[in-house]
């Protein structure tokens, strides 16, 4: 996926899940795109893509804690909710089902 396209799905599903929160990018060497979608005080969601290896992932931050996780580090897999520092196996998710997940965390806590 070319950066262009993985910042204009970053910047869409950000802002379909979250219309007040402020939007962060920094690009750097023209390979990689740093993302933080900052939708309160204490919560964000931290993104990270590398065009040249296709490394992505996806951290909701609350309090300085990893409250949920998404990776390709070796194999795609979650860090849930409930046990943020394992991992579980799972298919690429989409940008839009990552966001969508993490608006349904946001709305239980």
């Amino acid at each position: 996926m070319r950066i262009e396209d993985f910042r204009k799905s970053i910047i869409l599903a950000a802002k379909h899940n979250f219309p007040e929160a402020s939007i962060l990018l920094a690009e750097k060497r023209g390979i990689s795109l740093e993302a933080r979608v900052k939708i309160s005080e204490k919560i964000f969601v931290e993104v990270y893509y590398n065009s040249l290896t296709g490394k992505k992932s996806f951290a909701l931050i609350k309090d300085n804690q990893r409250i949920l996780g998404y990776d390709n580090y070796k194999y795609w897999h979650i860090h849930p909710r409930n046990n943020v520092t394992s991992h579980v196996p799972c298919q690429e998710p989409s940008i839009e089902k990552v966001f969508e997940e993490i608006k349904e965390i946001i709305l239980s806590i």
